[in-house]
């Protein structure tokens, strides 16, 4: 059974290690709460694009930067003028 402590000024809810695993929640993992009619819904921020500059960088290192779109790629839009 898990209870409101005091933490400083607030009050907080350990979580146990079990559910923590279940969830795939990390130390120091942003966290965002919501307001349901159930309760309270906690979940990590989810950041879509969290980690793609190291990515490219090891992409870069690995020699796989030439799989990255570059510059020179024409598509039919640039074979003719056209307008907004």
């Amino acid at each position: 059974m898990t209870h409101l402590i005091h933490v400083g000024n607030s009050l907080g809810v350990r979580i146990p290690k079990a559910i923590i695993a279940q969830v795939g929640f990390k130390e120091d993992m942003d966290l965002v709460f919501k307001i349901t009619n159930e309760g309270l819904l906690i979940s990590p921020i989810k950041s879509p694009r969290k980690g793609w500059a190291e990515s490219f960088k090891m992409a870069e290192k690995d020699g796989k930067a030439d799989l990255l779109l570059g510059e020179e790629i024409i598509n039919y839009f640039d074979e003719e003028e056209w307008e907004w």
